[in-house]
């Protein structure tokens, strides 16, 4: 007996005339001539060394290993095309898991929609999301995750970026300060003040202490790694900072003012994808900016 050349074709030939005991309707159900599958039927019980149905002029039945075999061969048709079906599934992106990094403050009111938007449409994968903090703006997307959520800018090469939300910058004040009662400022109102800053150096950091309009370099009292120890700094009246108007919306409290800087423009959070993005990022990426454009 002669096992390793059997192949699909053999198995779904003789689970069609199996199930329909006849060689007449079998070849109808494979779109196949009948005598091509008669000749597959016997290539299967010359491989096998056992006779799989008893023929004659009228009917055709299983023999007692043809009844055996044809639970066998049924199931392994049935695994096959399930492993067809995951492997399909996978490279659809609609099974595996994915890495999503997640910039404390960048989209707080769209993260938890977008996830549970991606959890309803691929609800076969598993995601995992990591949160990072002001030392690390750039979410993880250079360091393994599949995808993430930030605020630009960023600089890192090969990595697609696209907007998700732009919103006016706010200076965050402490109540007591002169300026604290303005509905908007300058931007060159704010350059000699103590700023609260970012860990570390860099473009982001750069981008929220405004270098691009002084001349000289920003005079930061304290570095906060996040939305809450920013706050409370500026709270105690340590210095200023500058963020998003997203900040004053989900984290205003009592002693903090957030004037809008008129001449600063609009900052944005992104999406942000490596260079060769799976598919299962690239349908977060794409299901985030459904969510992000069906925004009130």
């Amino acid at each position: 007996m002669q096992t390793s050349g059997v192949d699909i074709r053999q198995l779904k030939a003789f689970v069609a005339v199996g199930e329909e005991l006849s060689f007449v309707r079998g070849a109808t159900r494979l779109y196949v001539s009948q005598p091509a599958l008669s000749q597959t039927i016997r290539q299967l019980e010359a491989m096998l060394d056992v006779q799989l149905f008893e023929r004659n002029t009228r009917n055709v039945a299983l023999t007692e290993a043809g009844q055996v075999l044809l639970g066998q061969a049924q199931e392994i048709l049935a695994s096959l095309t399930r492993l067809a079906r995951t492997a399909e599934e996978h490279s659809r992106g609609l099974r595996g898991s994915l890495k999503v990094g997640f910039l404390i403050g960048a989209g707080v009111d769209l993260m938890p929609q977008i996830l549970s938007a991606f959890a309803k449409r691929f609800p076969e994968v598993n995601v995992r999301v990591r949160e990072y903090d002001f030392g690390s703006p750039r979410a993880g997307i250079d360091e393994g995750m599949d995808v993430a959520v930030l605020r630009p800018p960023i600089a890192l090469d090969g990595i697609e970026l696209q907007t998700l939300v732009t919103e006016p910058c706010v200076a965050c004040l402490a109540s007591s300060h002169r300026l604290a009662g303005a509905g908007s400022l300058s931007i060159y109102d704010l350059l000699d003040e103590p700023i609260i800053a970012a860990p570390g150096s860099g473009v982001w950091r750069s981008y929220w202490t405004a270098d691009t309009y002084r001349t000289q370099p920003a005079r930061i009292v304290h570095e906060a790694s996040t939305v809450e120890t920013e706050l409370q700094a500026v709270a105690s009246e340590r210095g200023i900072s500058i963020t998003a108007s997203s900040t004053a919306q989900f984290y205003a409290r009592p002693g903090l003012s957030f004037p809008v800087i008129r001449d600063m423009p609009m900052c944005e959070v992104a999406v942000a994808l490596p260079a060769q993005p799976s598919v299962a990022a690239r349908n977060f990426a794409q299901l985030a900016l459904e969510v992000a454009r069906g925004r009130p």
